[in-house]
């Protein structure tokens, strides 16, 4: 992807330095455009050894020669497939909402604003964040946008560069890179809309003790990113002990995570969606045990050899009873065995369009870890009851296959 990375006068303009190292590290083509305040924080060199292809300054418009007859911010308008001002200070904020054109930036974004998506950070102190001026400038910019292609990415809370305590710091590093490819300003309420379970279950024995699985949603995340991306509406029904990157998708346009503990939780968040969406992707390693939960600590003397239990509610099987003919359904199967045999009669008691066998193993029985928090994992795909695929992938990978067979 092309990249135009602009870098306005602020405190946290050093963390655009990151920022482009990580883009180059993805393996995007990444130009920089310093505002003139910008070179006040940060050194143009500095970007470049980092690999990127260009620095610009904030005149660099003039600084070609009249016989090539070039216009710089036009080229680089129709150059870029995205914009991203990290950090995007108030005065730049106030300039953009206006349409003012005096530096390469500020005329990129007035050229461009047909061509690709900006992403626009803001870094400011939270009294100059909150003033409604600058909340006046934000909204413009946010009705203003005719084409859908604009988003403005909520500044953190937390102590600032003056010591002030408050929202106005520039979004993590970390937070935007694992973001970047799931910013989709375009997603809207008429958008398809996606419902996702992710991580697990707990089944509570007493008010202290709980059974559950290492599930850590890890394949919920990355298909979630994905369906972000091809611009669908996303609704993650959140089990516990998740991977901590759902919380960077909170600030995304199109997102909504409800968290959920226990197995009738998942149920009841279904339940009450299940007539809202075009596509139902059931990740979440779901609990099929509930127990009789006691008011009170169970004594070590009161326990006895077994635990009383009864089957949970079928989360899945609920919803492909009671689907509606045009809505999809991605079943997941979690399993030591991805034996033909096994996964046929999963798939002939709940038939999905996809059912994903993954291959897990908690690492807890004298065997090694698979599946479970690993970057990839060994699956075996039936599209419509009929295996489709066979092999390992990782879940960025697996992500892709999904939505392709999903939209074929």
């Amino acid at each position: 992807m092309k990249i135009l990375v602009g870098v306005c006068g602020s405190v946290s303009a050093y963390k655009s330095i990151e920022f482009v190292r990580g883009l180059v590290k993805k393996g995007h083509e990444v130009k920089v455009i310093l505002t003139s305040g910008a070179t006040k924080f940060v050194h143009a060199d500095l970007y470049t050894y980092l690999g990127a292809a260009q620095v610009y300054s904030a005149q660099s418009d003039f600084s070609g020669s009249v016989e090539t007859k070039s216009v710089l911010h036009i080229e680089l308008a129709k150059w870029a497939d995205s914009l991203h001002i990290y950090p995007a200070s108030a005065n730049t904020t106030a300039n953009l909402a206006m349409g003012k054109a005096d530096d390469l930036l500020t005329s990129i974004f007035l050229a461009g604003w047909d061509k690709f998506q900006t992403i626009i950070y803001p870094a400011m102190n939270t009294s100059m964040w909150t003033n409604p001026i600058t909340q006046e400038n934000i909204d413009l910019l946010e009705r203003l946008n005719k084409q859908s292609n604009i988003f403005i990415y909520p500044p953190a809370s937390g102590e600032l560069a003056c010591g002030d305590v408050g929202a106005g710091k520039i979004p993590a590093v970390e937070e935007v890179l694992a973001n970047f490819d799931a910013i989709n300003p375009s997603i809207n309420e008429s958008s398809k809309r996606v419902v996702i379970t992710a991580g697990a279950t707990v089944a509570p024995i007493d008010p202290v003790r709980f059974v559950t699985n290492p599930s850590s949603g890890k394949t919920g995340y990355e298909i979630a990113k994905e369906s972000l991306r091809l611009g669908y509406q996303t609704t993650i029904l959140l089990g516990q002990n998740s991977c901590p990157e759902f919380q960077f998708l909170k600030s995304l346009p199109g997102v909504k995570i409800i968290s959920v503990r226990t197995t009738d939780e998942m149920y009841e968040a279904v339940l009450a969606l299940e007539n809202q969406f075009d596509t139902y992707i059931s990740t979440a390693a779901i609990s099929d045990l509930k127990f009789k939960t006691a008011e009170g600590k169970l004594k070590k003397e009161a326990l006895s050899s077994s635990l009383e239990f009864e089957k949970a509610q079928d989360v899945l099987a609920h919803v492909v009873a009671n689907k509606l003919e045009n809505q999809i359904i991605v079943g997941f199967a979690a399993e030591t065995d991805l034996s033909k045999e096994v996964l046929e009669s999963k798939y002939n008691r709940k038939p999905t369009k996809l059912l994903i066998g993954t291959h897990v193993d908690s690492g807890l029985c004298k065997s090694s870890r698979k599946g479970f928090g690993n970057n990839e994992a060994y699956y075996t795909i039936l599209n419509d009851g009929v295996i489709a695929f066979t092999g390992e992938l990782s879940k960025i990978e697996l992500a892709k296959e999904i939505f392709k067979r999903i939209k074929a």
